[in-house]
């Protein structure tokens, strides 16, 4: 399988760009993630020509907004160096399925950043990094997070479900600009969506309705779709899910193995299991029945299995 194109804030690859000379290493990044990623490692603040090692920057409250700021001299301001650096880097971006930031940065920080008002005393109203923020302004449907974020398993899968999509998306209907790629990536990843939202589900099958109006539809599906994958699933929505996918086996299997698989649904359903042990059932059985309509489904596989985070959820 290609790797999938990732940026990523380059001091959580080792690389010692930090203020301080030295690097951030996310392990996770660096020593899972890395088997199926391709990084595009950025440091803002060295790009726009700060040194290693250097005065540390903050984010300054100031009347016109929040500023990067050098921390013992606010007449450095480097707010609109960095901004232009994002605009800059769009076309670097334009293929990339994700971007991982580092958390804290004045810089990259892409939630809860540390400001300061111009006295020096903290501000009350944590803010996102000057880059980080432009970047998202720029490309609001590309899957983001924060390195320390990921140490969260929820967050985590939320966030490689989302990378993977966007990976799918691109590879199977924007190359191929049809009505028809676009109805089989919708049936492919129907309990996927719903998983996520059963009201957004059905909007997208709206949506498809329309296949046949080109560019304007695929992307008004693609901003609703990030927009469901965006929510987390719940474990309630997961039962019922696999409530349904369990009615495409009615005919198929004797009523032992029908109880056994009741079974680890409400053992999920009561948290005493992970989704990964009714999931590897249904896999299993659609497998040994050749029912390919399940096989052909996200919701069964949405990413490695290798990554384990249905392990954890």
């Amino acid at each position: 399988m290609k790797k999938i194109k990732i940026a990523i804030s380059a001091c959580l690859l080792g690389q010692q760009v930090r203020y301080n000379g030295g690097h951030k290493r996310a392990p996770f990044c660096t020593q899972v993630l890395a088997e199926w990623f391709d990084y595009v490692p950025i440091c803002p603040e060295v790009e726009i020509g700060l040194g290693v090692p250097r005065e540390p920057i903050r984010l300054v409250m100031e009347n016109d907004g929040v500023k990067a700021k050098n921390v013992n001299d606010h007449k450095n301001d480097y707010t609109e160096q960095l901004v232009d650096l994002a605009q800059k880097r769009l076309p670097d971006l334009a293929d990339v399925c994700g971007y991982i930031f580092m958390q804290k940065s004045p810089s990259c920080g892409l939630f809860r950043v540390k400001a300061y008002l111009p006295n020096g005393m903290p501000h009350n109203e944590p803010q996102t990094g000057i880059y980080a923020k432009a970047i998202d302004d720029a490309m609001p449907l590309l899957p983001k997070e924060e390195a320390g974020r990921l140490n969260d398993m929820r967050l985590r899968e939320n966030f490689i479900i989302r990378v993977f999509g966007t990976d799918r998306w691109r590879r199977e209907v924007l190359t191929d600009p049809t009505p028809g790629a676009l109805v089989d990536f919708h049936r492919q990843h129907k309990f996927l969506l719903q998983a996520h939202s059963e009201v957004m589900y059905r909007d997208l099958g709206r949506i498809v309705a329309n296949a046949g109006d080109g560019e304007k539809v695929r992307d008004e599906y693609f901003q609703l779709f990030m927009q469901c994958l965006s929510r987390q699933a719940k474990i309630k929505s997961h039962v019922n899910v696999l409530y349904h996918l369990l009615g495409f086996f009615k005919k198929e299997l004797p009523s032992d193995a029908k109880v056994s698989i009741i079974k680890t649904i409400e053992q999920y359903q009561q948290q005493k299991v992970f989704l990964m042990t009714p999931l590897t059932l249904m896999r299993h059985y659609a497998e040994v029945h050749h029912i390919n309509y399940l096989l052909d489904q996200v919701y069964l596989k949405p990413y490695p299995n290798e990554l384990g985070l249905q392990n954890h959820l």
